[in-house]
């Protein structure tokens, strides 16, 4: 199985950190996970966001984005302190990477989710309309290729443009 796209997150979202824990789950159990995170600019996490975009390694990357997940949604420390981002790259063991304030790319990938319709976290995006998706933290108790394969079939469709249960 094949679980892929672009995840459009930011680092506070708790339905970012309840996907997130959800995408670990499915890639536990030998699913292939290919998501690439796009941070959706937010000027209070614009130094966390702009580090995550100078690494250039993915799986330096993954560990950031690990790292900066845990210490707000674990630890509750907030995205947009300077020394959380010095933290998490502390924790990734990426010592060679400095904080950054700014990124070109950061402004470019906030015109991308406006022409995409992007008004969410986390929303998914293979082609054509995007998803929101915002899991109840019930999801991590249920099988979570299951819920892939749902995703995926109804990202597929797009007579289906909303569902919601209370």
């Amino acid at each position: 199985m094949l679980f892929d796209g672009q995840i459009w997150f930011d680092f506070s979202s708790p339905s970012v950190w309840v996907f997130y824990q959800w995408v670990r789950a499915l890639a536990s159990t030998g699913a292939d996970v290919a998501i690439e995170w796009l941070p959706l600019p937010k000027g209070t996490e614009r130094a966390a966001m702009a580090t995550l975009l100078t690494i250039d390694d993915p799986d330096d990357r993954g560990r950031y984005l690990h790292a900066m997940l845990g210490l707000v949604h674990i630890e509750g420390m907030a995205a947009s302190d300077l020394k959380t981002v010095a933290a998490a790259l502390r924790a990734a063991e990426l010592n060679s990477v400095t904080v950054k304030d700014a990124h070109p790319l950061l402004e470019e990938l906030r015109s991308r989710a406006t022409a995409l319709d992007v008004d969410a976290v986390p929303t998914l995006f293979r082609s054509g309309p995007v998803m929101s998706i915002q899991l109840n933290p019930a999801i991590l108790d249920e099988d979570p290729r299951a819920t892939a394969e749902t995703i995926s079939e109804v990202l597929g469709f797009d007579g289906i443009w909303e569902l919601r249960k209370p």
